[in-house]
């Protein structure tokens, strides 16, 4: 499949090594259903409608015009903890407008995604309708990167081999597949401890990967780390 222009030149960037004061990892992270859950308030249902009075007890519920989003549990700590190990980047299929709107909503001090080069869009180098790749990610390469992300038929092939998959996180009842489930919105409750364990889990690969960095400072692999912890199905 042909690139645009910007992907060719995203590729020498990504032809280059990490950061060698950082030796920081670079993590992509997906939005919808990995660090949050969106839908359009048309969509609630009658026991979910609660949500749009602002009287409930979710601190991490926001309306955006006509749409509600919730964070995933432990989000926010997180991010906090996984930056101390990563390069963070928000990877979505969504639009730009979109894609600002949750970064705010998840980094409103821009501590996490500092610059508009860690959020990539569907408008970002031409990837609408197309499968994300990493070739879209200034800065890194294929050999010091994970992706964070609930659907595997998202990503290239070429991408496939660094990324962890994560449980997908359904707090509405729309889209949730399940019809006669009912939603945590619905029974007022939520997710616990996910990305918590999930954190752990980056948090051994990091240690892995650092530990064999200060062995062979110019030959180690991320997606070799990965390999220690099965496919791809198995992970997280």
């Amino acid at each position: 499949m042909a690139k645009p222009t910007l992907f060719q030149e995203n590729l020498d960037v990504n032809a280059l090594s990490f950061n060698s004061n950082s030796r920081k990892l670079h993590l992509v992270l997906d939005l919808d259903h990995t660090l949050l859950h969106t839908t359009q308030l048309c969509n609630l249902t009658p026991e979910e409608d609660y949500l749009k009075i602002g009287t409930h007890p979710h601190r991490d519920v926001f309306v955006l015009e006509t749409v509600i989003t919730k964070l995933r549990p432990f989000v926010w700590r997180f991010l906090d903890e996984a930056s101390k190990m990563f390069e963070l980047y928000i990877y979505t299929k969504g639009n730009r407008y979109y894609a600002g709107l949750m970064a705010a909503l998840l980094d409103p001090r821009k501590e996490y995604f500092p610059s508009s080069s860690r959020v990539i869009s569907c408008e970002d180098h031409g990837i609408v309708g197309r499968y994300k790749s990493l070739d879209a990610v200034v800065g890194c390469n294929y050999s010091n990167v994970l992706i964070l992300d609930d659907t595997e038929a998202a990503w290239t092939k070429e991408s496939r081999d660094n990324l962890i998959l994560v449980e997908k996180y359904c707090f509405f009842r729309h889209k949730m597949g399940l019809p006669k489930c009912k939603s945590y919105a619905e029974l007022k409750t939520d997710e616990c401890g996910y990305l918590a364990a999930l954190l752990e889990v980056l948090n051994v690969i990091n240690r892995i990967f650092c530990d064999e960095l200060a062995i062979n400072p110019s030959g180690v692999d991320v997606r070799d780390v990965l390999q220690l912890f099965g496919n791809n199905s198995s992970r997280g």
